[in-house]
């Protein structure tokens, strides 16, 4: 072999080590708390109703708008993640039959990747993965004006009356029996519309909702939590996604950033409202997250936050 056969032979092995070097640095594991883009170009559905003002509506032009947008929009991007808002009846998220809540057909059928705006419970983490919470959470029983019915949220037994909550709601037979409350007869309502027209029509005498305010009934007092505790708001997906597993490191650094404080400060400006953003997601991660014994990103938080 001559020497000109030689110098081939080392040019050739020269870039095969260069090569093969750059592919590794290439496809080095990624180590960051930021979530590594998707490989495959996935598109992270969320679902909203569309129905709640300032949250999720639709704008004059027809644009899908609000808070929840803005805020998984937000998520979305510091996760390098494309993620788009799809609208969807809230029963293809969740649905009650015999005091009991299920998922929705859309969530389990994968229609969308997960849906927004749900309340962290202990029955929910049973059917659900549940993200960190991001917004305070509260229930209220609410009746008609006067409270013809006399009815006492504070009592232990409420056999004597006629409950009504809305498919799916956190507000339910659950959370009452979590407060050690009886209940006799519970109607389930289709929508809030259907709720009110319930007590209209003296089929119920309270309705126990998940806002601390119903318009043009009556907002007892005290108010309830449905969720566990430290927790609230947060995004419910189907059992076994890996949704979670992202969004929350990354929603976790966010907030310890203070870049979730500042995009709830300019939000309430953009809405003139104030949302009740919490200032820690949570602290109780053995509790909050069942199938994460001490996630990685939990140091993010320190304990008196």
């Amino acid at each position: 072999m001559n020497s000109q056969t030689w110098s081939i032979l080392t040019v050739v092995l020269v870039v095969f080590v260069v090569n093969t070097e750059c592919q590794y640095l290439k496809f080095k594991p990624y180590t960051s708390l930021m979530a590594a883009p998707d490989p495959d170009d996935k598109v992270w559905t969320f679902a909203v109703s569309g129905r709640i003002k300032i949250y999720s509506y639709l704008d004059k032009q027809g644009k899908l708008s609000g808070w929840t947008v803005d805020f998984v929009n937000e998520v979305c991007k510091q996760a390098r993640k494309k993620c788009s808002m799809v609208l969807a009846e809230f029963t293809e998220c969740t649905y009650t039959d015999r005091n009991i809540n299920y998922p929705g057909r859309g969530l389990n059928a994968g229609w969308f990747d997960a849906c927004t705006g749900y309340t962290v419970t202990e029955d929910r983490l049973s059917t659900y993965d549940m993200s960190l919470a991001y917004l305070k959470a509260v229930s209220t029983f609410a009746v008609l004006p006067g409270n013809p019915s006399g009815f006492d949220p504070s009592l232990d037994d409420y056999s004597n009356f006629t409950i009504t909550h809305l498919t799916g709601a956190c507000s339910n037979a659950a959370c009452m029996t979590r407060f050690g409350k009886k209940y006799g007869n519970i109607k389930i309502a289709a929508n809030l519309p259907d709720a009110k027209q319930i007590l209209a029509n003296k089929e119920a005498d309270a309705l126990f909702y998940p806002r601390d305010n119903v318009t043009d009934l009556d907002n007892l007092s005290p108010k309830f939590h449905c969720e566990i505790k430290n927790s609230g708001t947060g995004i419910m997906a189907k059992k076994g996604s890996p949704l979670v597993a992202w969004w929350n490191p990354v929603f976790a650094k966010w907030t310890k950033s203070g870049g979730f404080a500042r995009f709830c400060k300019r939000a309430s400006k953009k809405y003139n409202f104030e949302f009740e953003c919490l200032s820690s997601p949570t602290r109780d991660f053995s509790d909050y997250l069942p199938h994460e014994d001490k996630p990685a990103w939990s140091n993010l938080f320190s304990p008196n936050l």
